[in-house]
């Protein structure tokens, strides 16, 4: 064996040992990530609240009829006299505040004005009737009195048995001759902030829901002609009577919703030992859909971090918007142009909102810019659409909207703002989704496509189960990218951004 020979294997026998270590270092690092996030998981089943809901569902009524039991339990330094729900179902009643931006009222009413709401039949505090009373100005919120203090670490079960009437209406909650959509339908506990109940309305702009992670578990009866998506896993169906019942139950996450619909047909894929589910109705390429929702899921698995539950549905349905994230199921608007790309971010939010959460009131660029910017970089790692054309369109779109209300305003407000001081729909997805894709644009170009994802890795595992905010994002790309991100995420909050750009 020659000198150099000699030297070219001590080369190649170093470089094999130094990949191997690498190898092996990001072995342990991904096992310590997924044990993280499994510990904070469990963290989450044990810390959240417990709802166990038995519902049936009328077709010729169109109403849900419900018990409803709410293991309760004070977390807080704080003493409560009572226990605050928010009953969403209660903002579709005629009176109240509209719930639909006028540019989207003739979509979501096509056959006219159309009203639903909440009644209760009667309300128990650890089997003890009471009195109970609606509150808000919208009546979407429900107080429930309680006969002594709640103490901190004290637990409660407050029963509640109600009818949900629906409207007809393509909207989060509401039936129309495809789909019956339950978003939003049950009362859930309010959002517990700085040691109190939050008890924000239901806006008509944005997703004016905060939640914590609860446990599921719930029970729906409908005919057997219908077929039932929800947001957690099915563990039985029997049938009795022309009825079907269909059991589910669905640990630490935030919401708990339901489609339904007699004209549903199924198709399932399987990703390790996750179920992909696409319900469809119309869709006339149902198997490519299934397999963009595929494509994005495994992208987020490998990008992102490991999808904690046990599967997640893809419901084609009415809406008058492009698409609605839940916890473990999406819906999505069908006969839209822009269908594929909306199953894409409605996918993105399984991780940015379902499992790291955020205030999506006070701040709604955190998942919506996210995930806007995590689609158009997926779709251009697909073969879809280059990046390039993605953040094209966005900055056009964001600079022409600025331009046509400078032409009107003194001054136009460009900042990150909470979803009701927004002047209207159109300024929030500007605002929102378009500038905040373009943050995470300007970050990517900033870091590095390498860094970039790595710390999406990092603010998942930092922040799975819980609500993020604006500092510990922050504070996860300055660890990976320095000060710098501080001063980007600065500027584009305070409206001092030029796009594509950094200012000081």
């Amino acid at each position: 064996m020659t000198e150099s020979n000699m030297k070219l294997n001590r080369r190649s026998f170093c470089f094999a040992a130094k990949l191997i270590v690498v190898v092996i270092a990001l072995t342990v690092a991904l096992s310590v990530l997924a044990a993280c996030a499994t510990d904070k998981m469990k963290q989450a089943e044990k810390d959240g609240d417990n709802y166990k809901i038995v519902m049936s569902y009328d077709p010729e009524t169109h109403t849900l009829s419900a018990t409803q039991l709410t293991e309760v339990t004070n977390r807080t330094n704080n003493a409560f006299t009572k226990i605050m729900f928010h009953i969403y179902a209660n903002a579709y009643r005629e009176g109240a505040e509209p719930i639909v931006p006028n540019t989207y009222r003739a979509a979501a009413y096509p056959c006219g004005e159309s009203y639903g709401n909440i009644a209760f039949d009667y309300v128990k505090v650890d089997d003890v009737a009471c009195a109970f009373r609606t509150e808000g100005d919208n009546g979407d919120l429900l107080a429930v009195p309680l006969s002594q203090e709640m103490f901190p670490g004290d637990k409660v079960t407050v029963e509640l048995t109600y009818k949900v009437t629906l409207a007809n209406i393509k909207h989060r909650l509401g039936y129309t001759s495809n789909a019956v959509n339950c978003g939003n339908f049950f009362p859930i506990v309010c959002h517990i902030d700085n040691d109190n109940f939050s008890e924000t309305p239901y806006y008509a702009v944005g997703d004016p829901f905060v939640s914590d992670c609860a446990n599921f578990d719930v029970t729906v009866c409908a005919p057997s002609k219908f077929v039932v998506a929800a947001s957690a896993q099915l563990t039985s169906v029997t049938s009795a009577d022309g009825f079907d019942t269909w059991h589910y139950t669905g640990n630490a996450r935030r919401d708990f919703a339901i489609v339904m619909s007699d004209k549903y047909k199924k198709l399932t894929s399987q990703v390790g030992d996750k179920q992909l589910h696409y319900y469809y109705f119309a869709d006339a390429e149902p198997e490519a859909t299934l397999a963009v929702q595929r494509g994005m899921f495994e992208y987020m698995n490998k990008h992102v971090g490991e999808y904690p539950y046990e599967q997640y549905s893809v419901c084609e349905t009415d809406f008058c918007y492009g698409g609605m994230e839940y916890p473990c199921l999406a819906m999505v608007t069908s006969g839209q142009q822009a269908y594929k790309t909306a199953v894409i971010h409605e996918t993105a939010h399984q991780w940015f909102y379902g499992v790291v959460g955020n205030d999506q009131i006070a701040n709604p660029w955190m998942d919506e810019g996210l995930c806007e910017f995590l689609t158009c970089l997926y779709m251009d790692e697909a073969g879809l659409s280059p990046l390039e054309n993605g953040i094209k369109a966005a900055t056009k779109n964001y600079v022409t909207y600025v331009d046509v209300l400078n032409r009107y305003y003194d001054h136009t407000d460009t900042t990150f703002r909470p979803i009701n001081a927004y002047k209207n729909d159109g300024e929030y997805v500007v605002m929102t989704y378009v500038k905040g894709c373009l943050l995470f644009d300007t970050l990517y170009r900033t870091m590095g496509k390498d860094k970039f994802l790595r710390t999406l890795v990092d603010y998942y595992a930092t922040c799975a189960f819980t609500l993020a905010t604006p500092q510990q994002m922050t504070e996860c790309f300055v660890r990976r990218g320095g000060k710098e991100m501080a001063t980007i995420f600065d500027n584009y909050a305070s409206g001092k951004d030029i796009i594509g750009k950094v200012t000081d």
